[in-house]
Formats: C-alpha cells, sequence, structure tokens
C-alpha cells in the first residue's frame, strides 16, 4: 500500500492504516451502496414500485448504519496513533479523502436546484447538521465529517477506558444533543440516530474480542429488530432514538459477518474492490446523474422506466463513480509536498 509523500512522515500505525485488509467489508459497503443508490434512491424517479414500507424502511437505516458502523470500525481497527503527529496524519488523510469531492458534490447539488445556496454553504463549513436543514442525500456525508472530527476522543476511550465509560460518554454526547434539539430545534435528528452506531463502530474496531460473542449479538440483533415494531412513543425525537439499538446491533451484526468472508485472487474479488472504490463517489453523484439521465430521455411507461433506470442510469453512475475516484486518487497521490498530504491507496 502506497503512502504520498507529506510534510512529514508517519508511520503505519501513525497512519491508521490496518494492517490487513478485510475483504468482507469492501464486500458489505459495495452492496450496501448498491442498495441505496440502485434500490432505495433509484425508485424515487418511478411509481413502477411501491418499494416503501415498515419492512424497507428499517433495511434502509440498517444499512445507513452499517456505513456510519464501518467508517468507525474503520478508524478504531486502524491503529491510528494519538500523538500529535500521529493526529495529524489522521485529519489530513481524512480531509484529502472527503471534503474536496464533498465539495465538488455541493456545487454539483446546488447548480441543479437539489439544495440551496446557503445550505450547501453551512454544509461546507460543517455546521449544517446544528444549523440545518442538512442538505438532502449529502447530510451524510455532512454527518461524517462532524463524527470524524471527534473520533480521536472516541478512539482513546475505546482503547483506555472499559465498555461502562464507553457507554457513559455515549449517553452523556446523546442527552446533549437532545437538549440541543430542543432548545433550537436545529440539530440533524439523524445525529441522534447514527452517534451511537458510529461510535460503536469505534469501540468494535478497537477491541474486536466483542466479535467473539457471536450467538449474543445474534440473539440481540434479531431481538431489537423485533421490539423495533412495538416501539409507540408520540414524540418524534424520541421515537427516532427508540430505533437506535436495532440499528446499532444489526450493523454490528451484518459488519461480524462480513468479517468472516475470504475471496481469493481473480475477476470477483477485483469486481468487488472496484465497487468499494467507486462507492463514495457513487452517493455523492448518483442524484445529479440520475436527474440529468431524466432530463435527456425518460420512458413514459413505469416498467420500462426501472428498466432505463436499473440497466442504462445505475450503471452509468457506477461507472462515472470508478472514473473519478481513481482519477481523484491519482491527482491526491501527487499534491506537492507542501500540502502534506498523507492519504495512502483508497481502502
Amino acid at each position: 500500500m502506497r503512502t504520498v509523500p507529506g510534510v512529514f512522515l508517519l508511520s503505519r500505525q501513525e497512519q491508521g492504516i490496518p494492517m490487513k485488509r478485510e475483504i468482507g467489508i469492501d464486500v458489505l459497503r459495495g452492496l450496501s451502496m448498491l442498495y441505496i443508490v440502485g434500490f432505495w434512491h433509484l425508485l424515487e424517479y418511478t411509481r413502477a414500485i411501491a418499494y416503501q414500507n415498515d419492512i424497507t424502511h428499517r433495511i434502509t437505516w440498517i444499512t445507513l448504519g452499517v456505513f456510519f458502523f464501518i467508517s468507525g470500525y474503520l478508524v478504531g481497527a486502524g491503529k491510528t496513533s494519538l500523538s500529535a503527529r500521529g493526529l495529524g496524519g489522521y485529519y489530513l488523510k481524512r480531509f484529502w479523502r472527503i471534503y474536496p469531492l464533498f465539495l465538488l458534490a455541493l456545487a454539483w447539488f446546488t447548480h441543479l436546484g437539489i439544495c440551496r445556496h446557503d445550505m450547501a454553504l453551512r454544509a461546507a463549513l460543517g455546521i449544517s447538521v446544528f444549523a440545518g436543514p442538512a442538505p438532502p442525500t449529502l447530510w451524510f456525508v455532512a454527518m461524517i465529517i462532524v463524527f470524524y472530527l471527534v473520533a480521536p476522543v472516541l478512539l482513546y476511550v475505546s482503547r483506555h477506558r472499559g465498555p461502562f465509560a464507553a457507554f457513559l460518554l455515549n449517553l452523556v454526547v446523546m442527552v446533549a444533543m437532545y437538549w440541543y434539539l430542543m432548545a433550537t430545534h436545529r440539530l440533524e435528528l439523524r445525529m441522534l440516530v447514527y452517534f451511537s452506531v458510529f461510535f460503536l463502530g469505534v469501540y468494535a474496531g478497537a477491541n474486536p474480542w466483542l466479535f467473539a460473542y457471536r450467538k449474543t449479538i445474534a440473539a440481540l440483533a434479531v431481538l431489537s429488530f423485533m421490539l423495533s415494531y412495538f416501539s409507540h412513543v408520540q414524540s418524534l425525537p424520541m421515537r427516532i432514538v427508540s430505533i437506535v439499538p436495532m440499528i446499532a446491533l444489526c450493523s454490528l451484526f451484518v459488519v461480524m459477518l462480513a468479517r468472516e468472508l475470504r475471496l481469493g485472487p481473480g475477476r470477483l474479488r477485483s469486481g468487488v474492490l472496484a465497487l468499494s472504490c467507486a462507492s463514495y463517489c457513487m452517493y455523492l453523484f448518483h442524484r445529479p446523474i440520475y436527474i440529468l439521465a431524466n432530463r435527456f430521455y425518460f420512458p413514459a411507461t413505469p416498467w420500462l422506466q426501472v428498466v432505463y433506470l436499473v440497466g442504462l442510469c445505475l450503471p452509468l453512475v457506477i461507472l462515472f463513480s470508478y472514473v473519478v475516484q481513481k482519477s481523484y486518487d491519482l491527482v491526491v497521490k501527487n499534491v506537492p509536498l507542501w500540502l502534506g498530504a498523507a492519504l495512502p491507496a483508497r481502502r
């Protein structure tokens, strides 16, 4: 795995590079993105299928939870040094991996009228989740940026304190966010859902022994999924909070299964890695591509619309995203030394 030269040289540990690639994580990331981009968001552009129901809503919440969990898990498993130099490398790596492409997506969304200029500006400044509303679709990235900023604190607690301390910190943050929401009504509600999932991912990455409790995790995931149907809280924020255990435990369960997956060299592995590589740009750019493709041509018959969207638009999203991501990686690998880029080859 080649590292980009920077102002200072970082060890593998200081850069947060996992010592071993887990292909199951790539499979999970690729499949989850296909679900979001190729099913949940894609079917918004046609009325051929009535796809929204209690089951698909829960699957979508869990799928998004898996993304947040994986993001936290890779931070926890990455052996990031919490020294000043290690943290410098950590923040530089996340900045180059996420932020420039995020700005590009915000500009495209704004140009197409998907989000307002003031909304895009708040997202670019990293405050949209606290001074909402956050931009549609791109709220996910705006939120993950905030999570990455506070991740070193979560990582320290996960490494050096026990599970009770981690639970207590999570509870304090959740109460603080709920108080802020009630006081200002500006907090992005999904912060209440996915912060705990991200924190659990960090903790699990730093403490992989957690995955040894397979039967317990499986039982809790199934139980939490079933109990989610019996939540009848009237308050919207509390109703959202009530689904956190389901999302967190089901995400933990799915990642536990993915970690066991093994793929040898071959076309399947190469395809998985390519899809995983393209996944971030797929999320960033799929809506503009769908909108432009539909403006260019859109069948009148509902089922032909599905064929058009799945058969042409979705492959176009994947191809475009892969090319953009690989091109961007190539540019970042050759940024001037004074920028101090410390971005390894993309996982």
